[in-house]
């Protein structure tokens, strides 16, 4: 069946599947899972329904699931679930306390020990954790020196993408790219093989963040990182025995100056009341306001009103039907404190709300207050218990000491002002010593990294450093079906052209340079690529791209697949270029801008260093 630009039909199609997913990551107005199952059904769909022959035999639909018993995906779940022993245990914590009293005592010297330390260990454990870890430590340390905590955190994401990119293990995006060659009859590359190529050029983007970075995040609005310092949409409830209750709201207000903004008053069912100095206050009345954690408090005393009481508390978990259910739900502890939660990626709350998941009645904190990702609060009519929530927001909770860490350990979130005692530290040199053990023996090519991981997983399991609903609150969906569906689509481009046709299409636009230069508009324009959609995806289809191109021109594959790999892990310029980008732009309040200010020269220089070390490496 003809297709176009040379490609038959079934390229065409596919080669349009690649074009789509990439527009749709780019959009991001579908979920990546979304976008990836699409992948998963149209791919085998197509194929069942116009049976296409490669050498003489029909390609099997279900073939393009192998993505799901990959190794690169077995070991990525498996590293996912080695670093989160790590947090759950606590075995990275007292290296990373040590580090904010440093930071405290010698800024300088410290802030370069932060980076040059999380560059390291980004190597050998999964960069999320890392920055998870530092976050609130380095926030904390940086209000003690009154030093700007937009300078610290920055960098130091930065500095653990870099760290990431030097091992075959240090990202899901290194394990697919050396699959991939593996797959395409490439020599298997071993953990170690690049490191000295990053850790070469990782020395001028070392002294760039650490004496630079800093300097050109000084226009960042300061933001420290006290409950007490964000802004939150709120709401105040006036009960029956308030003393505001039948006042005028400029009565009830008298002497409060300044205060939050009053959005809105809501009373009884739908009724909706715009805040006037005129307007009476009535008992059940709630009040929607903006204000930081000390203006809420002060106006809710001010009020006599409460930020939560027993009657929000039922009708924040109670199903959307109308009824309040209040008598059912008894009154909450006197003995409670505010703290600020960040939902992560692997959170329960992560795209679901809290009325859904049950957070008073299932865990004993209710959400006072929200904090969208990138800073701020925005204003909403909905209510904040049927608030979508999105990875980077902020909530306020009330509640026990006790009930916050329960919450946090139940992958409800993350908090972000209190220290979290370490549920499991007797099992903290177990889970690095089974590290250690996975490292050296993929390290020393004793078994692959795949069957090592998930020997280490075994292990940790029967060791009782974390249990099954833990290893699974480690695992992606996102990732999970990402990959398999990046996978997929990089193999249906290899059996039906679509990568001989891209890379006969950059090899034209090359002009007949030197490879040298391919080499570097290929790193490049995958680097650009990256900042926009999956680094997963780029990598699938960007490693055959590569070892194509390679073989266009004549030369060893390898240089070109190190070309993919580096320009994969160049996601320096949007806060969506990598899931860490997200959780300091919101810890830090970051703008969109800061990023490609910072980032960007920080994207020349290590792209342009890399660039030079594959090209004097293999001689290009």
């Amino acid at each position: 069946m003809p297709g176009l630009f040379g490609l038959d039909f079934h390229g065409t199609v596919v080669l349009g599947f690649a074009v789509a997913l990439f527009v749709l990551l780019a959009w991001g107005r579908w979920p990546l899972e979304t976008v990836s199952l699409v992948i998963l059904v149209a791919l085998p769909l197509l194929f069942l329904f116009a049976p296409y022959e490669v050498g003489g035999e029909v390609v099997s639909p279900f073939g393009f699931f192998f993505g799901f018993g990959h190794e690169a995906l077995v070991a990525i779940a498996a590293l996912m679930i080695l670093g989160r022993s790590l947090v759950v245990t606590g075995a990275l914590e007292p290296a990373a306390a040590w580090t904010a009293k440093a930071l405290e005592r010698w800024p300088q010297a410290a802030l370069l020990l932060v980076l040059a330390s999380a560059m390291a260990a980004s190597g050998l454990v999964n960069d999320t954790p890392i920055v998870v870890i530092l976050i609130p430590l380095l926030s904390i340390a940086a209000q003690r020196v009154g030093q700007p905590v937009a300078g610290l955190l920055m960098p130091m994401n930065f500095a653990v993408l870099i760290g990431g990119m030097a091992t075959t293990i240090g990202t899901s995006t290194n394990l697919i790219v050396v699959a991939t060659a593996a797959d395409l009859g490439l020599p298997r590359f071993g953990l170690f093989d690049f490191y000295p190529l990053v850790a070469a050029a990782a020395v001028p983007a070392l002294l760039y963040l650490w004496l630079i970075a800093p300097r050109l995040l000084a226009g960042v609005p300061a933001m420290t990182t006290e409950s007490d310092a964000a802004v939150f949409e709120a709401q105040i409830y006036i009960g029956e025995d308030s003393k505001s209750a039948g006042a005028t709201l400029e009565k009830a207000l008298a002497g409060l100056d300044p205060y939050p903004h009053i959005r809105e008053i809501r009373r009884g069912a739908g009724i909706a009341v715009v805040p006037s100095a005129r307007v009476a206050l009535q008992a059940g009345d709630r009040l929607l306001v903006r204000g930081t954690v000390d203006e809420l408090k002060e106006l809710a005393r001010v009020l006599g009103g409460e930020m939560h009481g027993a009657h929000d508390r039922a009708e924040a978990d109670a199903p959307d039907d109308g009824e309040d259910g209040a008598e059912d739900v008894p009154a909450l502890p006197k003995n409670e404190m505010l703290a600020q939660m960040i939902v992560t990626e692997d959170s329960l709350l992560s795209h679901s709300t809290v009325r859904r998941a049950r957070l008073a009645t299932l865990h004993e904190v209710v959400m006072v207050g929200l904090r969208r990702s990138g800073g701020g609060a925005r204003w909403s009519r909905r209510d904040l218990a049927d608030a979508v929530l999105q990875p980077g927001d902020v909530l306020l909770l009330q509640g026990t000491q006790d009930a916050l860490l329960r919450a946090q350990a139940e992958r409800t979130g993350l908090l972000l002002n209190t220290m979290t005692p370490v549920p499991r530290a007797a099992k903290a040199p177990i889970a690095l010593t089974v590290l250690a053990a996975v490292v050296l023996l993929a390290a020393f090519k004793v078994m692959p990294i795949a069957l090592a991981a998930l020997a280490g997983v075994a292990a940790l399991v029967l060791l009782q450093c974390i249990d099954w609903r833990e290893a699974a609150g480690a695992l992606s969906t996102k990732v999970v079906l990402l990959v398999a569906s990046s996978l997929a689509l990089g193999q249906a481009l290899m059996l039906t052209g679509g990568i001989d046709f891209m890379a006969n299409g950059l090899l034209a636009a090359s002009g007949g340079v030197s490879p040298r230069w391919v080499l570097v508009a290929l790193m490049f324009m995958l680097g650009v690529l990256t900042n926009l959609v999956s680094n997963n995806a780029a990598a699938a289809v960007g490693t055959p791209l590569g070892i194509a191109v390679a073989a266009g021109l004549g030369v060893p594959p390898e240089p070109f697949v190190l070309a993919v790999l580096f320009g994969c892990n160049l996601c320096y310029l949007t806060p969506m270029g990598y899931q860490t980008n997200l959780l300091v732009m919101n810890a830090a309040g970051y703008r969109f801008g800061d990023f490609a200010r910072a980032g960007g020269p920080l994207f020349i220089l290590m792209g342009s260093a890399l660039s030079a070390m594959l090209i004097v490496v293999y001689e290009l």
